[in-house]
């Protein structure tokens, strides 16, 4: 059985390789079985075609964000130090590598399965949901906020400034003064008095 799962891992990495290398529209699963190493029906055994492999590749990313904010965060620390974190980590994994928001933002457009991306992305919302659920019980924010709601509201929105940044190649500098305005808008968002909208 640990064959069969390295060869899909080989299979995702080869993808991923082309999909950096020669971007999403002009990969063709020729080219990923090839550096992969396998014949193109080993390809078909896993993926039905080269965008099923965005979910996965999607997947590990998301993946990667839950597990290094399990490792560093802390949720005594409080809201502003986990927000903080999460903030820097997506941004910086989205700096380092611009493929990434094309592969996840691709996945989640051009797939039919949403359910499947609720799947991918709960860990990291429940994590959030974590910290928001403890900076309620510590007084923090407002008793009114729902965090499993505002959990996803928090990640759309850091992943989309994330990658806006990225498209429209802001500054060093700038970039960082997004990332203050952005913890300090969430912030904002979760700790003033509501206004009821009736």
């Amino acid at each position: 059985m640990a064959r069969i799962s390295n060869k899909k891992e080989l299979i995702l990495e080869s993808a991923y390789q082309i999909f950096k290398e020669k971007g999403l529209e002009d990969t063709r699963v020729s080219q990923i079985v090839k550096k992969a190493g396998i014949a193109q029906g080993t390809f078909y055994l896993y993926y039905n075609s080269k965008m099923d492999v965005l979910p996965d590749l999607a997947q590990q990313i998301i993946s990667n964000y839950t597990q290094y904010l399990t490792e560093h965060g802390d949720i005594e620390a409080g809201l502003d130090a986990n927000l903080r974190l999460a903030i820097d980590r997506i941004f910086e994994v989205n700096q380092e590598d611009r493929t990434i928001p094309s592969i996840v933002y691709a996945g989640i457009t051009r797939s039919g399965d949403i359910d499947k991306w609720k799947v991918i992305y709960r860990p990291l919302y429940d994590l959030i949901a974590d910290y928001l659920k403890a900076a309620k019980a510590n007084g923090e924010i407002r008793e009114d906020i729902h965090p499993d709601y505002y959990s996803e509201f928090v990640i759309s929105l850091i992943e989309s400034t994330a990658r806006g940044l990225i498209l429209f190649q802001h500054s060093p500098e700038e970039v960082e003064k997004y990332k203050e305005e952005l913890s300090s808008f969430i912030l904002n968002a979760v700790s003033w008095t509501p206004i009821k909208v009736i």
